[in-house]
C-alpha cells in the first residue's frame, strides 16, 4: 500500500508532463497543418483564376471564384440591407415565404409605428433572420426584388485558424481523457482513484466548452446572418442621379401626402377631443345667451327709466304750462270787472 502511495505523485506527474507534451505536439502539429492548408490553400486560389481566366475571358465568374475560395474555410458571412416598401404588410408576407423557402428562419424580429396616416409615424421594422449559406444570394436577390435598397452590406470572418485550434485542443484532452480511463483501471489505491477522476471530470468540462464553440461556429459557418432594417413609405426615396423632372413629381407627391396626412391628423385630433370641446361649446353659447338676455332686460330697464324721465318732465312742463294759462285767464278776468266797477 506504501508502495503505491509513493508511486501515485510520480504517476501523475509523468502523467501530467504527458499530457502537456500531447497539447504542445497537437498544437503544434495543428500549426503546420494551418500552414500547410494556407500554402495549398493559396495555390489552388492562383490555378482557379488561372484555370476559370483562360477558359474565356468573357465567362469569368466573381461566384465561382468566391465559392473555390471557400472551399475548406470556415467563414461567417453577415449581410446587412436597408430598404423601404410600400407596403409593409406584403412585404412581410413575402419576407416570411423567402425565408422559409430557403430553410433559414428569424433570430429576431421587431416593428415600430401603427399607420403611415399619421403625422410622422411612419411604420418600420428589424429583423435578423439565418439563412444557409448556400441559398443566401438568391434570399438576398429575391428580398431586393420586392424593395427599394438604400443601403448594402456585407462581411465575411475567417475563422479557419480559431476553429482548427479549437479542434486540436479537443484532440488532445480526448487523448488525455483516454490515457486516464487506463490508469483508472490499474489504478489499485482510493487516492489516486479520486484523483484521476477529478482530472477526468474537468477534462469533460472542457471538452463540452469546445464542443459547444465548434457548434457554434459550425452554426455560423453554415447559417449567415442577414440583418433587415424595413420601413414603410409613400414614395422611394429618388436618387441623385434621376431627372430633374422625376425628382420634382416625387416631391409635388411628397407635398401632397404631407398636406393630406396634415389635413387628416387635424380632422382626427378634433373628433378625438370633441367630448371635451362640445360640452365647452354648448357652455359658452348658454353663457352668451344668458348674457344677451341680461343685457336686454338691461337695455329694457334703461328704456323705460329714460321714458318715465321723459314723461315725468312733459307732466311737469304741462304742469307748469297750465298753471301759466290759469294764471292769465285769471288776470284777464280780474281786470273786467274793476273796469265795470268804474
Amino acid at each position: 500500500m506504501k508502495r503505491h502511495l509513493l508511486l501515485f505523485p510520480a504517476l501523475l506527474l509523468s502523467l501530467t508532463l504527458t499530457a502537456c507534451g500531447s497539447q504542445q505536439h497537437a498544437d503544434s502539429k495543428a500549426a503546420a497543418a494551418q500552414k500547410s492548408y494556407d500554402a495549398n490553400y493559396a495555390a489552388e486560389a492562383t490555378g482557379a483564376v488561372a484555370e476559370v481566366a483562360d477558359s474565356s475571358s468573357d465567362s469569368l465568374s466573381v461566384n465561382a471564384l468566391s465559392q473555390t475560395a471557400k472551399e475548406g474555410q470556415k467563414l461567417i458571412t453577415t449581410e446587412s440591407l436597408d430598404l423601404e416598401t410600400r407596403n409593409l404588410d406584403g412585404f412581410l408576407k413575402e419576407l416570411k415565404a423567402a425565408t422559409a423557402d430557403a430553410g433559414g428562419y428569424f433570430e429576431t424580429s421587431s416593428m415600430t409605428g401603427s399607420s403611415y396616416d399619421a403625422l410622422e409615424k411612419t411604420r418600420s421594422a428589424y429583423f435578423t433572420a439565418r439563412i444557409p449559406e448556400e441559398a443566401l444570394a438568391a434570399y438576398v436577390d429575391r428580398l431586393k426584388q420586392n424593395a427599394n435598397v438604400l443601403s448594402e452590406n456585407s462581411s465575411v470572418q475567417d475563422v479557419t485558424l480559431d476553429y482548427t485550434d479549437v479542434e486540436s485542443r479537443k484532440k488532445a484532452l480526448s487523448a488525455e481523457r483516454d490515457r486516464l480511463y487506463e490508469l483508472l483501471s490499474q489504478a489499485a489505491s482510493t487516492d489516486a482513484i479520486l484523483s484521476i477522476q477529478q482530472r477526468i471530470g474537468e477534462i469533460d468540462s472542457q471538452l463540452d466548452s469546445y464542443e459547444s464553440q465548434l457548434r457554434h461556429y459550425d452554426n455560423a459557418v453554415s447559417y449567415a446572418t442577414v440583418n433587415l432594417s424595413l420601413s414603410e413609405v409613400r414614395e422611394y426615396r429618388v436618387a441623385e442621379t434621376d431627372s430633374f423632372l422625376s425628382r420634382v413629381k416625387t416631391g409635388f407627391k411628397n407635398s401632397l401626402y404631407f398636406g393630406f396626412s396634415v389635413c387628416t391628423t387635424l380632422l382626427v385630433l378634433l373628433l378625438g377631443l370633441s367630448p371635451i370641446w362640445i360640452p365647452v361649446l354648448i357652455l359658452i353659447f348658454v353663457l352668451l345667451h344668458f348674457r344677451k338676455k341680461h343685457r336686454a332686460k338691461a337695455e329694457a330697464a334703461r328704456k323705460a327709466a329714460a321714458d318715465a324721465r321723459e314723461a315725468e318732465r312733459r307732466a311737469k312742463r304741462d304742469a307748469e304750462a297750465a298753471k301759466s294759462t290759469a294764471a292769465t285767464e285769471t288776470a284777464a278776468s280780474g281786470d273786467t270787472p274793476d273796469a265795470d266797477a268804474k
